[in-house]
Order: structure tokens, then C-alpha cells, then sequence
């Protein structure tokens, strides 16, 4: 887990190297897991993965406990040294990208506020503050959920099967995906991915990619073709680049 600063290696505590130990999980997931979605989902999916890894099965993830406030340039659970849980008790603050993955399934809880460039999300998160992203929130893939107690914030969010529950509000110029699966307290506006409307508001370079997606309607207008569905694999690459996924413009503005 690289990190921006010099973390306290009292603060951080692997089960890998023997400074975090397996009696102390089980108490370590009562204190700091509280939510309740999906059945529980996350702390069933926490305690799962606690019982193979003690088991002796998924020698190559890690359980990590860090105390405090995290700041990393990047966290990517799936990547080596892997990650399969993950408890921050405090914010975590990514300034790259934060991505965690269903296969090898992960499952990460921040009790303060998930800050980052870009958010990938596939696994099991939790967060107990906000969700805040730079540029781009994506909840990909439908085996996992994620919680947030407090607000989502971006300029981009973008679902596809993935279950959410937001505590508060969700904020963002643009929310839409294949269907309206985020939950939240305060009502928000979702426009379905097919939507011409959405289209417009997407950036030239990820349209370019999108153009095995676009179809022509001949009836309407052959000259401006709808989205039939987004690729998700290509907006998570195109999003792994750091790049905008929303145009800087409208484009009724561009054109003059």
C-alpha cells in the first residue's frame, strides 16, 4: 500500500506480518462494520473472507487495519500485494485512483470519508462519511454492494447492477447507467445511459470509444445516433486513465 506520507507503523496493522492477530479480527469487524444493507451483506462478506484466509485459503490477500487518516497516491485491492480487507478508523484520502475488485473479492471499510481522483468500485465497500470523487464514481457489477452514510459526490456517477445505499443525497452533473440501482435518502436525478441526453454530455475522446455502442435511428435522424448501451469494461479503462468522462461543454456550444 504506498502511500504520499510515511505512515506510523504503529498506526497499520497487517495479518501478514504478524502486528495485526487473527484473534483480533472478529472483535476489530464489531467495532467498526455498522452497516446493515442487503442483509448485512459486507459484514457477512467480511466475516467469509476472515474464515478462508485463517483457513489457509487466499494466502495472497491481506487483512489490514490502519488507525487514522490514510492518504495513498493509489489503492488497488486486486493488485499484488493484494488486499481482501481493508479497515481504515478514520478518512481515507486516494489521490489517484481508488479500485477494488469482486474477483479476487474484496471488501474495504472507511468509518470517515472515501476521498479520491476516481472511484471503480466492484466489491464490498462501506463507507461511514462521504464518497467524493474528483472526476468519476463507477459501481460496476451485481455480487457485491456498497453503503455510504453520508453523501456521493462527483461530477460523474455511473451504475450497471451494482446495489447502492446512500444515507443522504447523491450530487453529480450527471447520474445514469442501465438501471436506477442507488438508493438514497434525498431524491436525485437519473437519466437512463440510452438517453440522447446522455450522449450530449459525454466527452469526444470516450464517445470515440463508444462507436461499436452507437446506433443510427434512420427513421428519426441517421446523423445523430443513440447509445445502445455502454460498455462498462471500456468506461472503467477509460476512466482508469484519469480522464474527464463529461464533455467541458455542452454540444449545442461547441458547435457555434
Amino acid at each position: 500500500m504506498p502511500t504520499t506520507k510515511k505512515q506510523s507503523r504503529a498506526k497499520t496493522q497487517r495479518l501478514s506480518d504478524g502486528s495485526l492477530t487473527p484473534e483480533g479480527v472478529p472483535a476489530l469487524l464489531k467495532r467498526t462494520v455498522r452497516g446493515r444493507f442487503a442483509q448485512s451483506s459486507t459484514l457477512r462478506a467480511a466475516r467469509r473472507f476472515v474464515e478462508e484466509r485463517l483457513a489457509g485459503a487466499r494466502k495472497d490477500s491481506d487483512i489490514v487495519h490502519h488507525e487514522g487518516r490514510l492518504v495513498l497516491e493509489e489503492l488497488t485491492t486486486g493488485k499484488r500485494p493484494r488486499l481482501g480487507l481493508l479497515i481504515v478508523e478514520g478518512g481515507l484520502h486516494v489521490k489517484g485512483r481508488y479500485e477494488d475488485s469482486l474477483d479476487p473479492e474484496s471488501v474495504v471499510i472507511v468509518t470517515g470519508t472515501l476521498r479520491a481522483g476516481d472511484v471503480i468500485t466492484r466489491g464490498f465497500l462501506e463507507v461511514q462519511g462521504e464518497l467524493l470523487a474528483e472526476r468519476s464514481i463507477l459501481f460496476l457489477d451485481n455480487d457485491a454492494c456498497c453503503e455510504v452514510f453520508g453523501d456521493v459526490r462527483a461530477p460523474f456517477v455511473y451504475t450497471s447492477s451494482h446495489a447502492v445505499k446512500v444515507h443522504g443525497g447523491v450530487e453529480a452533473r450527471l447520474v445514469t447507467g442501465d438501471g436506477k440501482y442507488i438508493r438514497s435518502a434525498r431524491k436525485h436525478t437519473f437519466i437512463e445511459e440510452t438517453e440522447r441526453e446522455v450522449r450530449d454530455l459525454l466527452a469526444p475522446k470516450l464517445l470515440a470509444r463508444f462507436a461499436d455502442e452507437m446506433f443510427e435511428d434512420e427513421e428519426l435522424d441517421p446523423e445523430d445516433p443513440w447509445i445502445d448501451a455502454i460498455d462498462t469494461e471500456k468506461l472503467a479503462a477509460y476512466v482508469r486513465r484519469g480522464q474527464p468522462v463529461l464533455a467541458a461543454t455542452s454540444p449545442s456550444r461547441r458547435r457555434k
